[in-house]
């Protein structure tokens, strides 16, 4: 013990140091009600991230290393379901690079269930391959890969390349000024992605390779007050897809739709509020969610509307856990869910 901490303390005599992190994140997921575009289930666990690295030149460059495991509730033998973490990341204003095996939450875009289902998010936390962000005072830029087949006789090959980009318009940001903090302002912006959903080694011509990519320009206008800690967020815009079958006749599909998007807050109580009305997105079908389809199965429907109600009854510096309940209606009824989340994340150094 006595010669490690010697160790670490020379190591950061030279500029270097050791690092730790520690993320837990839990979740309960207990839908209810009408099951037509989604089925009904309970989701929940527990999933620690545990992460040792070095960083130098003052925290511009580090390289991290650990796991991330998940322990589903009701499992007798816990964290078999899990992904190694090793990454490298180069982080200085405004440009911060990070390659490897990482936790998707590093990434600044929202991509909310329309592109990243809630599920996804529980289930596949990591993306292995590379993120560029570059952020500046009227907003930030972020273009990402992340590699999700590699091809063998059985595994198709898979990539998914996304895009997220949100620019303030009108008043000058000063630096004093945090995006959240900003008294009325309006932005526009993209999100989207491409997945290339290629072939296995031994294909035979049952097998086609698919191309999807889903697309959100949006224009809004965010006012919050510093006084009474609340706040809005306004967006408007259009969810619109290419999907292509290559190898079939009409093997092209492109739905497209209007979606507006409503965030409040007060305090600690937040309110989230999604439409959509259009074409059938994920238009050949259910049995590809997971695969090239990472969004909510709920935009099948030609009009849906999502209210998300929560509660973030624990805050501080390392904590944050919420209890609300998600409503989903269609045409075909209500799908409700009871939800209670937890996240929780430490850092340091050796020798602090």
């Amino acid at each position: 013990m006595a010669l490690f901490m010697v160790n670490a303390q020379w190591l950061m005599v030279n500029g270097q140091k050791l690092e730790w992190k520690l993320g837990v994140e839990g979740f309960f997921d207990n839908g209810e009600g009408d099951d037509t575009y989604r089925t009904t289930l309970t989701y929940s666990g527990i999933r620690a991230t545990p992460e040792l690295g070095l960083s130098w030149d003052e925290g511009k460059h580090r390289v991290m290393g650990g796991y991330s495991g998940h322990l589903e509730f009701g499992i007798k033998h816990g964290f078999t379901d899990g992904s190694p973490v090793l990454y490298y990341q180069y982080n200085t204003k405004p440009l911060t690079f990070t390659f490897g095996s990482f936790q998707r939450d590093k990434l600044l875009g929202d991509y909310p269930s329309f592109m990243i289902s809630d599920t996804i998010r529980y289930y596949r936390p990591t993306m292995q391959g590379f993120a560029f962000q570059h952020q500046y005072k009227r907003g930030y830029f972020e273009a990402f890969l992340d590699w999700t087949g590699f091809r063998t006789d059985k595994d198709r090959e898979q990539f998914m390349a996304g895009l997220s980009v949100k620019h303030a318009v009108g008043k000058e940001i000063t630096e004093n000024d945090q995006w959240s903090k900003v008294n009325g302002q309006f932005y526009i912006g993209f999100e989207g992605y491409y997945y290339h959903y290629a072939l296995t080694w031994q294909a035979d011509e049952s097998q086609h390779i698919h191309d999807n990519l889903v697309a959100h320009p949006f224009v809004g206008y965010k006012l919050d007050s510093r006084v009474t800690d609340a706040g809005v967020d306004a967006r408007l815009g259009a969810l619109a897809s290419f999907d292509r079958e290559r190898g079939l006749n009409n093997g092209k599909r492109t739905p497209i739709g209007f979606l507006g998007e409503v965030n409040a807050h007060y305090k600690r109580f937040y309110l989230e509020d999604i439409f959509y009305a259009g074409g059938h997105q994920q238009p050949f079908g259910k049995q590809y969610l997971g695969e090239f389809y990472w969004g909510d199965t709920y935009y099948h429907a030609p009009a849906y509307n999502r209210t998300d109600v929560r509660y973030q009854f624990i805050v501080n510096k390392y904590v944050s856990a919420y209890a609300g309940a998600i409503f989903n209606v269609t045409k075909a009824g209500l799908n409700w869910h009871q939800v209670l989340t937890l996240r929780m994340n430490l850092d340091g150094s050796f020798g602090k």
